[in-house]
């Protein structure tokens, strides 16, 4: 199992988080086409931004703290609402870039509360946009 980072969110991340699935631009853009897409959560943190269309915005999602902080159960119950509690549907979690700790934080998160199909979209919301791909301005979800 990994480890959260608590600070220093933009640097380079990893290439994997333990218990999910990496994805590419290109295999992200073909789950979102599928009859049953994918629930994408875009966990930038600041203020108005562009994202993927469809996605939630859940702002603060990817932060530090802990496995059993307030902020964990939070985020299970926003998955688990946006999932109709079914844990095993695909989740892709992704921020800004390959340079943003808070969506390796938060798929770390999903993978230990039992979600058991979560895949981390690394490029993040520039891979999206330089590939031209549908993106709509973020609107923060309630959670």
């Amino acid at each position: 199992t990994g480890n959260l980072r608590l600070m220093n969110y933009h640097a380079n991340t990893p290439r994997t988080v333990p218990g999910a699935r990496t994805i590419t631009t290109v295999e992200l853009a073909a789950l979102v086409r599928e009859p049953r897409p994918p629930v994408l959560l875009d966990v930038l943190g600041g203020n108005g931004h562009t994202t993927l269309a469809g996605a939630t915005w859940l702002p603060g999602a990817g932060l530090g703290g802990g496995f059993d902080d307030a902020l964990q159960t939070r985020l299970v119950a926003a998955a688990t609402a946006l999932t109709g509690g079914d844990k095993a549907r695909t989740v892709v979690v992704f921020c800004l870039s390959e340079m943003c700790w808070l969506s390796y934080n938060a798929a770390l998160r999903l993978v230990r509360a039992g979600f058991t199909d979560v895949r981390w979209y690394r490029g993040g919301t520039e891979a999206w946009a330089a590939a031209s791909l549908p993106i709509a301005r973020a609107t923060a979800g309630t959670w």
